[in-house]
C-alpha cells in the first residue's frame, strides 16, 4: 500500500467527521425545517399548564399523545371548525390513532372541556404534547388540518413511545 492510498483512506473515513465536528462549533443549522406547526422549546409541559379535567381530576401526561384545542374565548368560526376536525384527523391516523387523545382546553369549564384559568393569557390554539407530558409542537388555528395530520404520522412513525 502505497502513501496516496493510505491519505485516501484516512480522507474518506475521517473526513466526514471533521467536517461535522467543524460544522457543530461553528453553529451551522439548517435554515428549513420539515415540519408544519411551531416546535416549542423544550421544558414546557402539561404539568405547568395544572390542567383539570371535568371530573375534577388533574390533567396530565396519560401515555398518550395529546392534542389540545385551547379556547381563550367562546369557541366559535375556527374554534368550532377544529373541534369538527380534531375527531376526523384521528380517524384518519389509522391505526396510530388509538395513541392520540384530544381535549378542548378553556378558560371557562363547559362540559367535556378541560380547564385552567391561566391559559387565558394563551392565544387560541392547537398544542401536541408527548406522551412524557411535553408540549412539542404549536398549531394556529388558521392552518389546515393536513398540517396537523402530516406532523402526526411522521411523529407516531418515528416515536418508540406511546
Amino acid at each position: 500500500m502505497n502513501r496516496l492510498s493510505f491519505w485516501l483512506i484516512w480522507l474518506f473515513g475521517a473526513g466526514p467527521m471533521l467536517l461535522a465536528v467543524f460544522l457543530y462549533f461553528s453553529g451551522f443549522s439548517p435554515s428549513n425545517s420539515s415540519q408544519r406547526g411551531e416546535l416549542l422549546p423544550p421544558g414546557v409541559t402539561l404539568s405547568d399548564w395544572a390542567l383539570i379535567d371535568p371530573t375534577g381530576k388533574k390533567h396530565d401526561a396519560n401515555g398518550q399523545w395529546q392534542l389540545l384545542l385551547i379556547s381563550t374565548a367562546p369557541c366559535t368560526d375556527r374554534c368550532a371548525y377544529w373541534q369538527q376536525q380534531l375527531p376526523q384527523v384521528n380517524q384518519a391516523l389509522g391505526k396510530d390513532r388509538d395513541r392520540v387523545i384530544w381535549a378542548l382546553v378553556a378558560g371557562n369549564t363547559q362540559q367535556n372541556q378541560v380547564s385552567n384559568e391561566p391559559l387565558t393569557q394563551q392565544k387560541s390554539a392547537i398544542w401536541l404534547a408527548d406522551p412524557n407530558g411535553n408540549l412539542v409542537l404549536q398549531y394556529s388555528l388558521e392552518q389546515t388540518p393536513k398540517d396537523l395530520l402530516k406532523d402526526l404520522k411522521r411523529l407516531l412513525k418515528v416515536s418508540r413511545i406511546g
